[in-house]
């Protein structure tokens, strides 16, 4: 968003004045956020710094809790380094959280990856990309995406209709071809990829998501249906991920948190009309959610 400098000066005054006294004003806090990108935010911190000589994670992780705190303090730790760490925790907990990390893996972009591994190798002096691949199966059709995602080429092939006669075909018949849709999901371009669902739904009368749903189950359904969503918009990939965190089996906060901290900037724009696809983005929030926590996830989505 790049505002000039005296705005961060403005902003980081706001927020200590919104934790100033008796009570925190959690609304005044989420007003800067919005008109803040992630990278805004590291701006803020170093003002924070010039007009008040300390920390603002500080001052946010006194006057904050829960996960309300978690979303607050994730924003500003930067981008990059909040998605490195959590990269690190979803492989070296006790047991590899899967699901997490095929969130974290299909929402990167190309961009997103370079930055990635460059993080990930400044704070654990590790390559991320061989940590990733040792950690995950060897064989699974999801474990494949992953890896061709990781190390994507996206380009334009100029051959729509050949690409959707190949994933019908990969369809076809006894098991499924995860290959072939391993390949034209790590290399389509996003527009591309719409032409090619567009044209799989005009000439075999049903949807690609619904053939993904069919041909694959579990963990490769999830991660096959991410991507799927994903090459559509990138918005409709955070809906993906939304959805499944409330509507799953379980609330799953964890990935609620991480893809408002590491995408709402990026999408809060697009995401209520592409969550039309799965329901009413506010109803869902506060059906699920409540407090504080809900209060953020309405404000920083734009869902209100």
């Amino acid at each position: 968003m790049n505002h000039h400098p005296q705005q961060y000066m403005i902003f980081a005054n706001e927020i200590h004045q919104a934790c100033k006294g008796a009570g925190t004003d959690e609304l005044r806090i989420l007003n800067v956020m919005t008109q803040c990108s992630m990278e805004d935010l590291q701006q803020v911190i170093r003002a924070y710094f010039v007009s008040f000589g300390q920390p603002i994670s500080r001052l946010l992780k006194k006057e904050t809790s829960g996960k309300f705190r978690d979303i607050i303090m994730g924003s500003f730790e930067g981008r990059y380094q909040y998605w490195a760490r959590k990269i690190r925790e979803a492989i070296k907990g006790v047991g590899t959280d899967e699901k997490a990390l095929i969130e974290l893996v299909l929402m990167g972009n190309t961009d997103d990856w370079l930055s990635i591994r460059e993080e990930y190798f400044k704070a654990y002096t590790r390559n991320v990309m061989d940590d990733i691949s040792d950690d995950i199966a060897k064989n699974a059709e999801w474990a494949k995406l992953l890896r061709g995602w990781i190390f994507q080429m996206r380009y334009s092939r100029s051959q729509p209709e050949r690409d959707a006669e190949e994933l019908y075909k990969a369809a076809k018949g006894a098991g499924t071809d995860a290959d072939t849709f391993v390949r034209l999901l790590c290399s389509s371009t996003h527009e591309e990829f719409a032409q090619i669902a567009r044209i799989y739904q005009e000439k075999y009368n049903k949807s690609l998501r619904q053939t993904i749903i069919k041909e694959f189950s579990g963990k490769s359904e999830k991660a096959f249906l991410l991507a799927h969503d994903y090459m559509l918009s990138p918005a409709k990939g955070c809906c993906c991920i939304i959805n499944d965190s409330i509507k799953g089996f379980g609330s799953r906060d964890k990935s609620l948190v991480d893809v408002t901290v590491l995408f709402r900037d990026r999408y809060s724009s697009e995401v209520p009309q592409a969550y039309e696809d799965f329901g009413n983005l506010a109803k869902d929030i506060k059906g699920d959610c409540s407090g504080k926590y809900e209060k953020a996830l309405l404000v920083l989505w734009k869902a209100q």
